[in-house]
């Protein structure tokens, strides 16, 4: 079996490196985009009807899934990758330790799992919010912040 040169396959490893920290970059943006849509905007999502909250649920779902999964096959790759350097090229005495300790015996094998729990936490908060708003907002429905009716709203009966 022919195996890559070195240089190649770290080459290779640091290009899937930074393909995952580009997919983080995309997962954080898009969720900072949505949280400050759901707290700063809560009222044009509360004015939303049934079928527009739940296709912005199904797109969102469908983000958290793509880029969940692209996340998760990057880093078995990554981790594929990392297997083949210690094996081809991972002999210790040829490393300073903590390169070796950091670099060659890296480890991404539990980072589905993390990907999985972020992914489903965000797509868990954010339905949560389109569910409830008074899950994002301490205030409610009608009311003024400081807490009086609106000015012609008779809601208690006076």
């Amino acid at each position: 079996m022919t195996a890559f040169p070195e240089s190649t396959l770290v080459e290779a490893i640091m290009s899937v490196r930074s393909q995952i920290d580009f997919l983080w970059q995309f997962f954080v943006t898009v969720h900072i985009a949505l949280f400050a849509l759901l707290l700063i905007y809560d009222h044009a999502v509360e004015g939303l009807n049934a079928i527009a909250k739940i296709l912005a649920a199904v797109g969102i779902a469908a983000f958290e899934w793509i880029n969940g999964k692209a996340l998760i096959n990057a880093y078995l790759l990554l981790d594929g990758m990392q297997d083949q350097f210690r094996w081809t090229f991972g002999q210790a005495d040829r490393f300073h330790p903590l390169f070796y300790e950091r670099f060659v015996l890296a480890n991404y094998a539990d980072r589905p799992d993390m990907v999985l729990m972020t992914h489903s936490s965000a797509l868990f908060i954010i339905l949560l919010a389109f569910v409830s708003r008074r899950f994002i907002q301490n205030r409610a429905k009608g009311r003024r912040s400081d807490g009086a009716f609106p000015q012609g709203d008779d809601s208690h009966g006076h």
